[in-house]
């Protein structure tokens, strides 16, 4: 699509290339921000072909262009080796406007990614266990890649790759096996789980210890140690116990069980995973998260011994002696992994490949974009070097959209050992009921109903937004103060801004209006906020291409605080003509409708009122 901007700029180059300069030579640019304009051509590369002085090709194209009707060039000037270039006002105004109210909720969204399939990779829960903001990470960043993706032109399908499978799910079995299922419901019964999860693994590690220790006794007793000699008998014995099949073997040979088909390893599997859907879905609902598919690890079983065959066919793989299958020197400083265990069991690795296989024949994609921590990056590097290597995805671009760690209040990273844990429910809960006071503060003339509503939508808002208004790669902290302040970049600031915008829009619709005029708009703070609008598009595409949900947060921010600046300098209902009025109001809707656009890409509501 061809936005305002676009057409501005697409001027300027038609005025260049009617002037003489090749087109190959022709570079806009966005001016430094103490320069008066909007756009510049820097002339240097056309002057060192043209054989002129840059400041003379600037000030000769100054002179010589020709601004044609209905352009969007307001004015063309040269300063030094630039060729600067502003908007007519008037035109802009009278562009974006229109283009806010013909085009409403799809404002801002493109058909440049058109032709483009692209598969996102998100979420990814393990079943069994509760979400916790190290899952909201993946939750939050993906569901917006999602969004812009497709608000950029795509076809995306988002996939929620769920840990279903493997070794860790043969002990949470193992676990049941030992101590019983839990008789819980719901979020407790995934707590309940953790917990017998938690407990088994204590088992094994004391197993481990045991080992060790008997490792070493033995050792002194091989070595002659007076001690050792002593106690020969009980360390014949503790050798002999920890030689005993141990609460790992158990462990691994449930997944074996698993993945073999087993009936009672396969009932509890189902039973868990519909729990932790059934859960998980309440939460994404409140997120406002939609994943297409969720196939879980255990769905790309029946290929992985395709892939290991393949793997060994191909030379990619070999099989050591113990009977696992090697992969290594597939790329420099690429460290070597498994793609099968010695007894059989499959990993990650394979399972990740099978799924890469399966969405390159099912779904054709062009992209595949993995949303995963930063800690995953090594693992992904294996990935994708293997399934080049094997050949199943020479022609497609495979992404990492890293991100990092999520800190306490306190600076504190969030670890179930610290005790500091932060679930997704309880934290959504608590964002619920903090905003629900800021609400009841504001809004107490609000009907209990509306209140938790609004509230719902502030308090999620809040936590979403303090994910996504700065680069993912950053660290973010749990600030509530900061999260949920009515003033500086939050997202209640900008949601307050738009129920303001939609409050000032009811009151005027009780009283007849004139005509608008918008000619009249010609407040400095009335421009800012109808460039602001105008950069919506451009700031879609830049988040669409940099996987950067903070482009559009960052947008919105800046809007957001051009509307204030707008409600402070420019009164709308008590402006001074009927026909300013009419004006006014049109431009405070269209923020409305754009600032809403922007926020949803977020996954954030807007609320009518706060």
């Amino acid at each position: 699509m061809h936005y305002s901007l676009d057409r501005f700029e697409a001027h300027i180059r038609d005025g260049l290339l009617a002037a003489g300069v090749p087109a190959e030579l022709i570079e806009i640019v966005a001016p430094k921000p103490n320069i008066p304009a909007d756009l510049a051509f820097p002339t240097f590369r056309a002057a060192r072909a043209l054989g002129v002085a840059p400041p003379a090709l600037a000030q000769r194209l100054a002179d010589g262009f020709v601004v044609g009707g209905g352009s969007l060039i307001g004015a063309v000037h040269a300063a030094g080796p630039f060729l600067n270039f502003s908007l007519d006002q008037a035109r802009l105004t009278a562009t974006v406007l229109d283009e806010v109210t013909r085009l409403g909720g799809t404002y801002g969204h493109d058909d440049a990614g058109a032709g483009e399939v692209i598969v996102v990779d998100y979420s990814a829960p393990n079943i069994a266990k509760r979400m916790h903001v190290g899952h909201i990470r993946s939750t939050i960043i993906g569901q917006s890649v999602v969004n812009i993706l497709r608000a950029y032109g795509c076809r995306v399908i988002g996939d929620n790759h769920l840990g279903d499978w493997g070794k860790q799910f043969g002990a949470i079995i193992a676990a049941v096996m030992h101590y019983g299922e839990p008789a819980e419901h719901g979020e407790a019964a995934l707590a309940a789980f953790e917990e017998l999860y938690t407990r088994y693994s204590a088992l094994i590690k004391h197993d481990r210890e045991l080992r060790d220790e008997a490792e070493r006794w033995r050792r002194r007793l091989e070595e002659g140690d007076a001690e050792a000699l002593e106690r020969r008998d009980w360390i014949s014995a503790l050798v002999a116990q920890a030689a005993e099949p141990n609460h790992d073997d158990q462990a691994r040979a449930w997944s074996l069980r698993l993945e073999r088909g087993d009936p009672q390893a396969r009932a509890l599997w189902q039973r868990t995973i519909d729990l932790t859907i059934e859960v998980n879905d309440r939460l994404y609902r409140r997120l406002g998260v939609r994943i297409d598919h969720a196939y879980g690890e255990s769905f790309y079983e029946p290929m992985l011994a395709a892939v290991i065959d393949e793997a060994l066919a191909k030379g990619v793989a070999y099989r050591d002696d113990a009977g696992a299958v090697v992969v290594d020197e597939l790329e420099p400083n690429l460290p070597t992994f498994l793609l099968q265990r010695s007894d059989g069991g499959t990993l990650y690795m394979t399972r990740d490949v099978a799924t890469i296989q399966f969405r390159v024949r099912q779904m054709q994609p062009t992209r595949i974009v993995y949303v995963l921590g930063i800690p995953q990056e090594l693992h992904l590097r294996q990935l994708f070097a293997l399934v080049r290597a094997v050949g199943y995805a020479t022609d497609i671009e495979l992404v990492h959209v890293k991100f990092g760690t999520v800190f306490d209040q306190h600076g504190q990273a969030l670890s179930t050992r610290r005790g500091n844990m932060v679930y997704l429910e309880p934290l959504l809960d608590e964002a619920h009921a903090r905003a629900l006071a800021v609400v009841r503060q504001s809004s107490g003339e609000l009907d209990p109903a509306e209140q938790e509503e609004i509230a719902e939508a502030v308090g999620i808002g809040a936590v979403i937004y303090n994910d996504l208004y700065q680069d993912p790669r950053r660290d973010i902290r749990l600030d509530w103060d900061r999260m949920l302040a009515l003033d500086g970049n939050s997202a209640p600031y900008i949601q307050y801004m738009v129920a303001r915008c939609r409050s000032i829009v009811r009151r005027a619709a009780a009283e007849p209006g004139a005509v608008a005029d918008i000619s009249q708009l010609t407040h400095p703070s009335e421009l800012a906020v109808i460039k602001q609008l105008a950069r919506l598009p451009r700031a879609v595409r830049e988040a669409a291409q940099r996987y950067a949900p903070f482009v559009i947060a960052e947008w919105c921010y800046d809007t957001a605080r051009a509307l204030s600046a707008l409600y402070r300098d420019c009164p709308v209902l008590r402006a001074e003509q009927p026909e300013l009025r009419s004006a006014r109001l049109q431009l405070v809707a269209a923020t409305a409708q754009a600032l809403t656009n922007g926020l949803a890409l977020l996954c954030i509501r807007a609320p009518q009122r706060m």
